[in-house]
């Protein structure tokens, strides 16, 4: 039985191949599958979220009576911990999309009795656990991952806020 599924799967991988090569259409769309192995493995993922967790950034401190123009590029990506590389991409299917900004921003120093602004940036991240089961196709043999991952907040991924010192 291992035999024919062997020989079976080695058929499959052959014809798409040839496919790729009589089709080109059919290779971009058969790229993924190939990378993450789902010709072989189907995989089911959950999440859990646990708590909110931030990182934040002081972008610059303009003193009183100035004003300073800056660029701001800021991305935000998912982070794994404990998993796998054979999951990575799985795992990061089911998570929220990278936040990404670019933008030009003027910074103003405080009013009078202040001596300076800090101008900071948060990155709001969604932190929890995931359990991923790879079943494959052909004996139904599963594996359990799990591990730890952060994804870019839904609420409020990036806030900007700026506090003014004596």
């Amino acid at each position: 039985m291992k035999k024919i599924s062997l020989t079976l799967l080695i058929a499959c991988i052959s014809l798409s191949v040839l496919l790729s090569f009589a089709v080109p259409g059919f290779a971009s769309k058969m790229k993924g599958n190939f990378s993450s192995m789902k010709i072989i493995y189907s995989y089911s993922v959950t999440k859990s979220f646990s708590e909110r967790t931030h990182e934040t950034i002081q972008i610059t401190s303009v003193p009183s009576g100035e004003v300073e123009t800056k660029d701001i590029h800021v991305r935000m990506d998912a982070k794994l911990e404990n998993t796998p590389l054979n999951i990575q991409a799985v795992v990061r299917e089911s998570l929220n999309k990278p936040e990404e900004s670019s933008y030009t921003s003027t910074f103003a120093g405080p009013a009078k009795g202040f001596s300076q602004r800090h101008y900071y940036l948060t990155k709001n991240y969604d932190k929890g656990r995931y359990t991923v089961i790879r079943t494959n196709k052909m004996t139904g043999a599963e594996k359990v991952y799990d591990g730890t991952y952060y994804e870019p907040s839904a609420q409020d991924p990036l806030v900007n806020w700026s506090r003014d010192e004596k």
